[in-house]
């Protein structure tokens, strides 16, 4: 007949449960620090990433995944029927807004969306939306910087905007004055990424009076079914519609993502779940195997009275369960509340994140992190529960929880108390493996953080992204945009009389257009046909439409780079403009290119680039070559070329300033700081950069990996401890006989506690000798894949914390046995002789 007894079997459990206390609290303590640490870390990584996304939707304006421009009306059916695209809206460019001296320097437009458009795929991105989208002629919705650079700081629906706008058609010489009526407002993040840039809405009336369609002058941005295939799904809408030659799918900056960044960032998490799980399992596993092999006589009883492998197995992972209930909700609690103040400040301090940060609270997080330490839990004990359900009656009677092995019983300790204890921290090999693993990772992982955190060092830092004190660049020179002049003299004047100044460099930068011929050039077209897989094009192309960046540089900028040339550049025929540079890495493909003939251009922002009106054109020789990143520039059909600003201004006359760098005085950092914050500061057409900030970004950066970092690493540890705790204090209980029997055969219970210290202590030798050798390897095997990402990071061992961390283990192991054996010789002898028996 089938042994059914499963209420005998819960009451068991639960009686069990009460005897053991201390092994609940080191088994509650344990699942409640994996899921605190697994918690913790899918909502930091989490909140990461969706705070990364979110701000990403934010700059873009959108959350769509991709625009197709100027839809035929047969293509846009066509795409409301096809099974990859979600949602489809469109709009359109309406006018140019002319901006008053009060506005300032801003780059604003009318555009009109429709519903669809505002609803599911702009409001979406924008934040405190007030009122409603414009319906009528005169109704508008304004950005709230915008208001605020117009001096409205308090917006009322219905209150009276004037403004002045334009088109290509009528130019910028006859605006057209209107006076419109505010119906909402709304918080933009898009100037914040194209510097001073953003759309102000406007009603479909306006929109057809003003002569605009989706079909001239618009797109139609589309929501894809699945947010990873947009590459995919964007070359597939290519070929669906057939796209005209003026048109093309484009697809929004946020997700043109680095796949192996990505897939990088994921194996990390992964490694470190993996590395959480089994810290978690080697304590779950070593209390509650140390827990069965006490227990294992009470086992043995329950199998005489019947009692069946199966259910004893029920038993032991009915405790588990059990404890899970009161450990998981434990760590899960201690988690949210982490999530709540902790994550919002790492994730603030530790990235540049502009548009505000965003906690993940999703309940995946933490039904994540407690099936991980449930699954953690159940691993942990599954062998004990076979042991447990394995082991025969007679087997169990005469178990007495000491494992002898021959060698051991034969061998000599003569009497020796420390020879005793070498012999008896590995009687028990695997459980001696597990305690020495656990301490040793904990201590590792330990060290290894605050190595890490220490070897970012802040002046390496700083000296290897930046060259100057401040850097100032204009933001105004896009491909699509109309370049403008942020440093003009009025600004230069101003950074003259820093305080303290000592260098200031220019970089000027325009278009260019070139002389092409087929002698000179046609190893360069050759090569960048193959480069950009186009190698149809014909020759005349690149006669037509041979053009390219020009740079303005200070000989001083050379240098450096002149120090490494094996044909040194003539900086003084450079400085006076008689030389121009090349950037390549492939000097060869110019070896036929003596002198360039170069022609001005000008930028006119999506309009494109055309000649100079008035421009000028130039014979110069060519001086030497640059590598091709040099001074990050970069390039277009033609070679990119350097020449001395002192040719610049002959081309251009006033030329675009597309960067300056400043170097003051040691001791002036501060109040040039603040001098260039008062003249760049809520200009986003302006991005600044000072080392005195990248230091204290650094030191911030450092601190919070300190907090979060030390904090995790001081959780594992204290795991690594416990665990050593929980088996010297439990193994000196279960061999409470013997030691009973050795103070009967004349061993003093001096010579007793000598012993003990002995492997306490033994246990700590062994560890921190694992950890000086091979811990540091490990340690300094990570730095290295840790430096591959930031190159400015030096190797600094953390002395002082490993010293503490050290002698806070010498204490523990010697503390742990002695406190162990009190409890044990407050019987008598003859008491805990008869406490087996």
């Amino acid at each position: 007949m089938r042994n059914n007894n499963g209420a005998v079997v819960r009451r068991l459990t639960k009686k069990s449960l009460r005897v053991n206390r201390r092994r609940n609290f080191f088994i509650i303590a344990a699942i409640a620090l994996t899921t605190l640490l697994l918690a913790s870390v899918f909502s930091i990584g989490m909140s990461l990433l969706k705070s990364m996304q979110v701000q990403e939707m934010r700059l873009m304006g959108t959350v769509a995944h991709a625009a197709v421009t100027k839809p035929t009306a047969s293509q846009m059916e066509q795409l409301q029927k096809l099974p990859y695209i979600k949602t489809v809206g469109t709009g359109n460019h309406v006018a140019y807004i002319k901006n008053t001296p009060q506005m300032g320097d801003m780059d604003l437009a009318l555009y009109y969306f429709d519903q669809t458009e505002w609803e599911k795929l702009r409001a979406p991105a924008f934040t405190d939306i007030v009122g409603s989208y414009p319906q009528k002629e005169d109704e508008i919705m304004v950005p709230l910087w915008v208001l605020e650079r117009m001096g409205i700081s308090h917006p009322a629906i219905g209150m009276e905007i004037p403004l002045a706008y334009y088109t290509k058609n009528t130019g910028q010489d006859k605006p057209v004055k209107a006076v419109f009526r505010l119906s909402g407002w709304f918080t933009s993040y898009m100037h914040i990424r194209s510097g001073n840039i953003d759309s102000l809405l406007v009603s479909e009336v306006l929109s057809q009076k003003c002569g605009k369609t989706v079909q001239a002058e618009g797109a139609a941005t589309v929501l894809f079914t699945d947010s990873s295939q947009v590459s995919k799904y964007s070359e597939r809408l290519e070929r669906d519609l057939k796209l005209l030659a003026d048109q093309q799918v484009k697809i929004v900056p946020a997700y043109n993502v680095d796949t192996e960044s990505m897939k990088k960032s994921l194996i990390a998490l992964l490694a470190i779940v993996a590395f959480l799980i089994l810290t978690g399992y080697l304590l779950i596993y070593n209390v509650l195997y140390i827990s069965v092999s006490q227990d294992v006589r009470f086992y043995g009883l329950l199998k005489t009275l019947g009692t069946t492998p199966r259910q004893i197995r029920h038993i032991v992972i009915g405790q588990i369960l059990r404890l899970c209930v009161v450990g998981i909700p434990v760590g899960a609690a201690a988690a949210l509340l982490i999530s709540s103040f902790a994550v919002p400040l790492f994730i603030s301090r530790f990235v540049s994140i502009s548009t505000g940060t965003v906690v993940s609270f999703s309940p995946l997080i933490y039904l994540c992190a407690a099936v991980f330490a449930l699954l953690t839990a159940l691993l942990g004990g599954f062998k004990p529960a076979k042991k447990a359900a394995s082991i025969s009656p007679i087997e169990a009677q005469k178990f007495t929880g000491i494992q002898l092995r021959k060698s051991h019983t034969n061998s000599s300790v003569q009497g020796k108390p420390y020879k005793m204890a070498a012999r008896n921290i590995f009687r028990d090999r695997k459980r001696a493996a597990v305690v020495l693993l656990s301490l040793f990772l904990g201590i590792t992982t330990f060290t290894t953080i605050i190595t890490l955190v220490n070897s970012m060092n802040t002046d390496n830092y700083v000296a290897s992204y930046m060259e100057s004190d401040f850097v100032l660049e204009n933001n105004t020179l896009r491909p699509d945009g109309k370049p403008k002049q942020k440093f003009d003299t009025a600004f230069k004047e101003s950074i003259d009389s820093l305080p303290g100044l000592e260098k200031v460099h220019s970089l000027t930068q325009e278009w260019v257009r070139l002389d092409y011929s087929s002698h000179e050039f046609g190893a360069y077209a050759a090569d960048f046909m193959k480069r950009n897989k186009e190698e149809d094009l014909p020759e005349q192309y690149f006669r037509d439409n041979f053009s390219g960046l020009i740079a303005g540089i200070d000989s001083d900028a050379l240098t450096e780079l002149n120090k490494t040339l094996d044909d040194p550049i003539d900086l003084e025929a450079f400085e006076r403009g008689e030389i121009a540079l090349i950037a390549t890495n492939n000097p060869r493909l110019f070896q036929n290119v003596h002198e360039l003939t170069v022609h001005a251009m000008e930028s006119k922002g999506a309009a494109g680039i055309q000649d100079k009106v008035g421009g000028k054109s130039k014979k110069i020789r060519l001086g030497g070559y640059v590598p091709q990143d040099f001074e990050e520039v970069g390039y277009s059909l033609a070679p990119t070329l350097f020449v001395s600003n002192t040719f610049m201004h002959e081309l251009y006359g006033e030329p675009i300033t597309a960067r300056i760098n400043i170097d003051v005085s040691k001791g002036y950092d501060k109040q040039a700081l603040d001098a260039l914050k008062q003249l760049t500061d809520g200009d986003y057409e302006i991005s600044r950069s000072s080392k005195l900030e990248a230091q204290e970004e650094m030191y911030d950066s450092k601190m919070m990996l300190y907090i979060f970092g030390g904090g995790v690493a001081l959780v594992l540890a204290w795991i690594g401890v416990l665990n050593f705790v929980n088996v010297m204090s439990v193994g000196i209980m279960v061999r409470r006989q013997e030691l009973a029997t050795l103070e009967c055969v004349g061993m003093s219970r001096k010579q007793v506690r000598k012993m003990l210290l002995g492997e306490g202590l033994g246990y700590a030798i062994i560890t921190l000798f694992l950890v000086s050798t091979a811990g540091t390897l490990i340690t300094f095997g990570i730095f290295k894949l840790f430096q591959q990402e930031a190159t400015y990071a030096v190797f600094t061992y953390p002395f002082i914390p490993v010293m503490i961390a050290t002698f806070a283990i010498i204490a523990v192991c010697a503390i742990t046995p002695e406190t162990a054996y009190r409890s044990l010789y407050k019987a008598t002898l003859v008491e805990r002789l008869r406490e087996a028996e």
